[in-house]
């Protein structure tokens, strides 16, 4: 019975931890242009959808996700963050966060990252984690049986 259980929860383990697409899907708005996409609030990421970054809903298709923050200096500074899918970067890598000015004084910060979906958007806990704990306590469980 025992090895039933954890013959069963090596099989869901397995099942739970195969990508179901090829593609990475990423989070695609702009704070100039969108209301969910605030640039001064945290960014909700139940209301935005993610966008497969191969697909024609891409504005910018590619292999990994962007975040770019410009912000503008001075009293009535502003400050922007667009979201999206990216398919070159200026330097070669896409990971992590570069930073520089413009002439005019304009910083801006871009963030590449291709570890997850949406990770251009808010950390979250992956499904194939709660399911893997899930079946863990499930295995534990029948062992004690």
């Amino acid at each position: 019975m025992a090895s039933e259980a954890i013959m069963m929860f090596v099989t869901i383990l397995f099942i739970s931890l195969i990508s179901t697409g090829y593609c990475i899907q990423c989070f695609q708005c702009d704070s100039n242009e969108d209301i969910s996409c605030p640039a001064e609030e945290s960014f909700d990421s139940y209301v935005n959808a993610l966008v497969d970054c191969n697909s024609f809903e891409a504005n910018v298709p590619g292999q990994f996700c962007m975040k770019i923050i410009q912000e503008s200096p001075g009293w009535r500074g502003w400050k922007k963050i667009t979201r999206r899918c990216g398919s070159r970067t200026d330097f070669g890598v896409a990971w992590g966060c570069r930073w520089s000015w413009d002439y005019t004084g304009v910083f801006r910060e871009t963030c590449y990252c291709e570890d997850k979906d949406g990770c251009n958007g808010v950390g979250k806990l992956s499904l194939s984690l709660i399911l893997a704990f899930f079946c863990n306590i499930m295995a534990i469980t029948y062992q004690k049986l």
